[in-house]
């Protein structure tokens, strides 16, 4: 009883990030190793929860969707087309090497989110520094089907250069664009990957929760305090992840 009260209530601080910034991933995959799932298996588990916590966060993003569906649309499937290559190479993987990469993944993550914004000229080349953001785009997706942690901010960063518009818009863009990304890898990962049924539903409750919540936290909290506190999260965790698979 106790670990699905654990489950439900860190489903739901996962799903009011994953509305925010996207770190659905990152919050949960911790939490899955520490009752007993393998690795993969926990990715993968998570990925087919965040469909549920997806509904959530594109359902309370609908306001700032509305007049943005079109580019909405095209993001959602660059990245998502990037998520299925990323899937293919999740499945292929090995759980030991896996729990050794992910520590590098997160504190890069934590690294970019922490870095300050660098100030330049504009790019002389409109044409190259618009392809340049479409492929991160499709990069970003592509990292977000082999794991996630982190890819809601680097989609962020992203976005922030291809959509000229506020923060709440660009997120809700990364909410729908990331709910797709996830039906797609949720099935290809349910065919070719043992998931975890037996935690599917606590998550599904906290995630679809808190997913709703996230937007609706973003219309009111400065974007910048909640990317310092999701920084230095993902630096900790980076180095005890990073502590549980090299030593």
């Amino acid at each position: 009883m106790l670990s699905i009260v654990y489950l439900v209530l860190m489903s739901l601080l996962a799903g009011i990030l994953t509305g925010i910034v996207g770190m659905a991933s990152l919050t949960l995959y911790p939490v899955l190793l520490s009752v007993g799932i393998a690795p993969i298996t926990a990715n993968a588990t998570i990925t087919v929860a965040q469909v549920g916590g997806g509904l959530g966060t594109v359902t309370s993003s609908l306001r700032e969707l509305h007049g943005h569906w079109k580019q909405a649309f095209q993001i959602a499937v660059l990245n998502t087309l990037g998520g299925v290559f990323g899937a293919i190479i999740l499945i292929h993987s090995s759980n030991a090497g896996f729990k050794k990469i992910v520590p590098v993944f997160i504190m890069a993550a934590g690294i970019m989110i922490l870095s300050p914004k660098r100030r330049g000229r504009q790019a002389v080349n409109t044409r190259l520094a618009t392809f340049v953001s479409w492929l991160s785009t499709f990069l970003v997706g592509m990292y977000a089907g082999y794991f996630g942690a982190a890819s809601g901010l680097l989609m962020i960063a992203v976005l922030s250069k291809i959509v000229h518009e506020n923060y709440a818009i660009y997120n809700s863009m990364r909410n729908f664009a990331s709910f797709c990304n996830n039906i797609v890898a949720a099935i290809m990962f349910i065919c070719t990957i043992p998931i975890a049924w037996e935690v599917i539903i606590p998550l599904l409750l906290g995630l679809f929760t808190g997913g709703y919540i996230g937007p609706i936290i973003v219309r009111y909290i400065p974007s910048n305090v909640i990317k310092l506190a999701v920084g230095v999260f993902a630096v900790i965790l980076a180095f005890v992840l990073g502590y549980q698979a090299y030593l």
